[in-house]
């Protein structure tokens, strides 16, 4: 059968001078990550250009249903067209490579791309002795789609990490036969679709928070979707706080824009089991990443009431709640309460948050 030709048009978000010197042999397919066996015969330019500053990459540019058509006129057959993806559309968000006792690993990834994605292109993989890429396992045997912003858990025991963390959202969860093995101490994760690398982790034990002493179970976060996942200082360890680890929601690391703040949801609260306001919400917000706090609950009268958090490390946001009893169990009295919040870091970053609550109740 005769090979089949047909044009693409790409519109560049800058303009392209025709006396420039550009062949077919310049144009290297791996630019725009097509997947497709694609050989460029010739390129023609167009005399008016199109501009669009907005245009961030190509595949998002691309219609979902967009057909193919040869220059005979012949459209593509359904199924023989496969997706196109570049790098940054999906993106490693999350690996726990160090389970506890009885656990298992499991990678996150996140739809960077601004569209849907079908996981049945993508392959997960480590790298061998000579630091190439190895034991490629296919995510989903079936189409199954990723909606744009989401974040998807694999591994090969979904109930394990259901039983061992916070899991948001269950259907999230992909369960493959058997993971590619990641060692406890340093090794590489890598994300592909159809043999490409999409992005590529390697990570070391020591990239845990430096005050930790036990790492069974505690996963390392990205910080930023923004630069390398292999930029220094981009993973780090999920919050103690968080449960040490998010599997299938935003990690409890991610970077916020702002300034570090803290405040009460109500400043009124009564343990009373109504189902209203029965316990105190706090909220935060850390511009910095893998800070440690202490938050301790005082009486009006400067004494120790309760302390919530002890050199606890924190996410970059997160929430904490009182409900209203002591450390030794027994219900505070109704009053006014003082929770000092604070929160530093190892490069020396300090700051005390001060708020003030009451404990309401009916007075006999």
């Amino acid at each position: 059968m005769a090979p089949t030709t047909a044009t693409f048009i790409l519109n560049f978000n800058y303009y392209i001078y025709k006396t420039f010197d550009i062949s077919p042999n310049m144009l290297k397919i791996k630019l725009i990550s097509l997947l497709l066996p694609i050989k460029i015969a010739s390129i023609i330019f167009n005399p008016h250009p199109v501009r669009n500053d907005r245009i961030k990459n190509i595949s998002k540019h691309i219609p979902k249903k967009a057909t193919i058509v040869s220059s005979s006129g012949n459209k593509a057959s359904p199924g023989c067209a496969r997706s196109i993806l570049v790098q940054d559309d999906v993106l490693i968000s999350e690996v726990l490579f160090n389970p506890r006792p009885g656990g298992v690993d499991f990678v996150e990834i996140y739809n960077n791309s601004g569209h849907d994605i079908d996981l049945s292109e993508l392959q997960l993989a480590n790298t061998n002795t000579a630091g190439k890429v190895a034991n490629i396992k296919n995510i989903s045997a079936k189409k199954l789609t990723m909606p744009e912003g989401t974040f998807w858990v694999i591994t090969s025991n979904q109930k394990n990490i259901r039983e061992n963390y916070d899991v948001k959202f269950p259907n999230q969860l992909i369960q493959i036969s058997s993971m590619p093995a990641y060692n406890n101490d340093k090794g590489t994760v890598v994300l592909l679709s159809h043999n490409q690398v999409l992005d590529r982790l390697d990570y070391q034990s020591k990239i845990h928070h430096p005050l930790i002493q036990d790492e069974d179970g505690i996963s390392l976060e990205r910080v930023s979707f923004k630069v390398p996942a292999n930029e220094p200082g981009n993973f780090t360890s999920a919050a103690a706080a968080a449960g040490f680890a998010t599997p299938t929601y935003q990690n409890s690391q991610s970077s916020v824009d702002g300034n570090s703040e803290v405040f009460l949801l109500s400043k009124t609260f009564s343990p009373d089991g109504d189902n209203f306001e029965d316990v105190l919400k706090l909220e935060y917000h850390m511009k910095q990443n893998s800070s440690l706090a202490t938050v301790s609950i005082y009486s009006d009268k400067g004494r120790l009431i309760r302390k919530l958090l002890n050199n606890q490390t924190i996410g970059t946001n997160g929430f904490l709640t009182w409900d209203g009893l002591d450390d030794h169990g027994g219900m505070s009295n109704i009053g006014i309460y003082i929770v000092l919040f604070d929160v530093f870091d190892l490069q020396g970053y300090t700051k005390r948050f001060k708020l003030a609550c009451v404990l309401a109740g009916k007075l006999n």
